[in-house]
């Protein structure tokens, strides 16, 4: 069985009207939900064997402070445009070229592409997949034979409802 960890970038700052949309910086929420994330994931002993992630500044902050909730070193991480400027088909036709002893794979991106990912690889609806919610989806079969609607949803969790 593959699992898909989809995170969504934490709440970022709009403090600095100067930075353009791909340089904002995570705000002091963000970070404080990044941590909160990070240590609730540490309790699950997770594996991860690759991570790929957005190159916007608020994506790699995410990744930077939940890193060791997934246990993975930061320096081993792919970054990425194609999480930042793509869609959803970009973002399956990348996991469909993954090799097949990578059993787990975090994805740390953006808004509205995330939220559509999760829906259409589970067809479940999602109300709302906001900062920093973590979507854990189960895929049966190999990487190439990735399609839509073909996963299952095993848990949407949002930080909100983790304890300090």
């Amino acid at each position: 069985m593959k699992e898909i960890y989809v995170l969504r970038h934490a709440k970022s700052s709009w403090d600095n009207s100067n930075l353009s949309d791909f340089e904002r910086p995570l705000a002091d929420r963000g970070i404080s939900d990044a941590k909160k994330m990070s240590k609730f994931l540490k309790d699950m002993d997770l594996k991860i064997d690759k991570v790929l992630c957005s190159n916007a500044l608020r994506a790699k902050e995410t990744f930077d402070l939940t890193a060791d909730g997934f246990n993975f070193e930061i320096d081993k991480a792919t970054y990425t445009d194609r999480l930042y400027f793509g869609d959803t088909t970009n973002i399956i036709e990348g996991l469909k070229e993954l090799d097949e002893s990578l059993k787990n794979i975090l994805i740390v991106g953006h808004n509205p592409t995330l939220h559509y990912l999760v829906e259409l690889l589970t067809n479940k609806p999602i109300e709302r997949f906001t900062t920093c919610n973590l979507a854990i989806i189960s895929h049966d079969g190999e990487w190439i034979s990735l399609s839509s609607q073909q996963c299952r949803l095993r848990s949407l969790i949002k930080p909100k409802e983790l304890r300090n």
